[in-house]
C-alpha cells in the first residue's frame, strides 16, 4: 500500500472532522490559485480497493476538508486511512493514516502527521515543511525516543503523498512528457519519476471513463537528493479521469509480493 500511497494515499473520516477555522476575507481576485487547480476540491471524498494478486487485500478512503487558515495562510486538509481488509488482514492487520495540512495558494505541504499499526506495534511520524525544508520526526515500534532529521532541499520542492497526489491530478501534459516529483513518506524520502502516457478509456465500478495514463518509477533518495540505489524501488502506473473531476480511477503497481491494484469505488464531491 505504501508504494500506491506516493501516489494516492487513501482513507479517513468525513470532511468536517478535519475543517480548519474559517477563512479571513477573501484575497484580490487573481491573487491565488483556486482549490481546483491545486487538484483537491473543498468536501470531496473517494474510497478504493485494493488487490494484490486479484485478492482483495485491502480498502482505502481519502476526504478534503473545507479551505480555512493555517499559519496565517490559506489552508487545506486531506486525511486518508488505508487498511488491510479480507484473508490479508488474517496474515497481517496494518491500519496506516495520514493527515495533511496544504497551503491551499502554493499546493506546498506545510504539516503533516502519520500514523501506522502493525498488528501491536505503532510508527508515526510528524513533518513540518517551511519552504525548501522539512523538519521530520518518528518513532518506530520499541524506539526508546523519537528520531528527527532536518532536510533543505534547495531549490526542489518536496511534497507528501498528498500533496504529490494533489499535482498529479492537476498535471495536463503531451504524450511523451516527463516530471520529478519528490516525496516524503514516514521516514523516507522517494524521488517520483513520471510520464505521461497518454489517453485511455478503462473500466471501473463506476462505468468506463476516459482517462489520463501516468507511467511512474519510485527511488529511494538521499538527504542531498542522490538515488540510493540505480534501479527503481517500485514502478507504477496511474489512470486519471480525464475531466473536470481529474479523479483517480486506477492504479497498479509491481512488487515482490505481486501485483497490486487499487480501483476506485466511490466518489463524491459537493
Amino acid at each position: 500500500m505504501r508504494a500506491l500511497a506516493i501516489v494516492v494515499l487513501a482513507g479517513c473520516a468525513g470532511a468536517e472532522a478535519m475543517t480548519l477555522p474559517p477563512q479571513p476575507a477573501a484575497p484580490a481576485a487573481g491573487s491565488a490559485v483556486e482549490a481546483h487547480d491545486l487538484g483537491l476540491f473543498p468536501g470531496e471524498s473517494m474510497a478504493f480497493d485494493v488487490h494484490l494478486a486479484g485478492m482483495l487485500a485491502g480498502e482505502a478512503q481519502l476526504a478534503v476538508g473545507e479551505i480555512g487558515e493555517y499559519d496565517h495562510r490559506r489552508a487545506i486538509v486531506v486525511k486518508s486511512r488505508a487498511a488491510t481488509a479480507g484473508a490479508a488482514r488474517l496474515v497481517k492487520n496494518i491500519v496506516d493514516e495520514a493527515t495533511t495540512t496544504i497551503d491551499a495558494d502554493t499546493g506546498r505541504p506545510l504539516l503533516l502527521d502519520t500514523t501506522v499499526v502493525m498488528n501491536d506495534k505503532t510508527s508515526t511520524a510528524k513533518a513540518t515543511f517551511t519552504g525548501s525544508m522539512a523538519d521530520v520526526t518518528y518513532t518506530r515500534p520499541d524506539d526508546p525516543k523519537p528520531h528527527a532529521y532536518h532536510v533543505d532541499f534547495g531549490k526542489v520542492t518536496v511534497y507528501d503523498s498528498h500533496s504529490a497526489m494533489a499535482q498529479l491530478r492537476g498535471w495536463r501534459a503531451a504524450a511523451g512528457t516527463t516530471k520529478q516529483v519528490y516525496v516524503v513518506g514516514g521516514r523516507r524520502l522517494w524521488r517520483v519519476d513520471l510520464t505521461f502516457v497518454g489517453n485511455e478509456t478503462v473500466g471501473s465500478d463506476l462505468g468506463n471513463r476516459k482517462t489520463v495514463h501516468l507511467h511512474g518509477a519510485a527511488f529511494h533518495a538521499k538527504a542531498n537528493l542522490q538515488i540510493e540505489a540505480g534501479n527503481a524501488t517500485r514502478t507504477f502506473d496511474v489512470w486519471i479521469s480525464d475531466d473536470a473531476d481529474r479523479v483517480p480511477i486506477k492504479m497498479t503497481a509491481h512488487t515482490e509480493l505481486g501485483d497490486v491494484a487499487m480501483d476506485l469505488t466511490e466518489y463524491n464531491r459537493p
